[in-house]
């Protein structure tokens, strides 16, 4: 059995701290502001508040039993951290300390409190783990749309429901996208022995 060492709650806080403690602007902060990066920035310069808010979320999550170990969820071992559901994930209001209220859903704020990242609007958070009520921190992931987009689909290709748990019918998967072709035809399993190769020599 693969025995996996799972952070806490107190681990992720704490790492968030350390990270937010350095966090400073980087070379391209001012060309690139917006009240969000702004609001942001500021909530990271003092971000008491939003680690308690953070705390209390995670404390709230429903812990969900590790999936069997399998190759589609290599990359978010453990069990997920549920809050809300994957349809309708929980959504956080925060009033950042520059007085601009941040209204976003409670797994991207966990993901950059916790990273200390201040992102531009198109950016998104990913889940590794193909369930959007996970807030769980290293089930998630910076990315872009496009790649959100192909996260979807492999959650469909693995056979997972709508609610990112559990199996889907083909019926729920795109044709290109499905296990087997569709009408399914039988392979045989052996070479037919009458017919030779056509690079050997009688």
């Amino acid at each position: 059995m693969i025995r996996i060492n799972e952070n806490t709650i107190d681990d992720w806080l704490l790492s968030a701290q350390r990270k937010l403690e350095y966090w400073e602007p980087d070379i391209f902060f001012e060309e690139l502001r917006t009240p969000r990066r702004d609001a942001y920035a500021s909530t990271f310069q003092r971000p008491e508040a939003a680690l308690e808010l953070i705390k209390d979320k995670l404390e709230a999550a429903k812990v969900r039993a590790p999936r069997p170990f399998h190759i589609m969820n290599i990359e978010a071992p453990g069990g997920c951290w549920e809050l809300g559901t994957q349809i309708s994930p929980d959504l956080t209001t925060f009033m950042a300390p520059n007085g601009h209220k941040i209204d976003t859903e409670t797994y991207r704020f966990v993901y950059l409190l916790c990273h200390a990242i201040v992102v531009d609007e198109h950016d998104v958070v990913r889940h590794q783990c193909n369930n959007r009520a996970c807030i769980r921190p290293d089930h998630l992931l910076l990315g872009t749309q496009a790649q959100n987009v192909l996260d979807e689909d492999r959650r469909k290709y693995a056979g997972h429901t709508s609610q990112g748990r559990g199996q889907a019918l083909d019926a729920q998967v795109k044709k290109h996208l499905q296990r087997r072709p569709d009408p399914f035809v039988v392979e045989p399993l052996a070479h037919d022995e009458t017919t030779k190769p056509s690079d050997q020599w009688d």
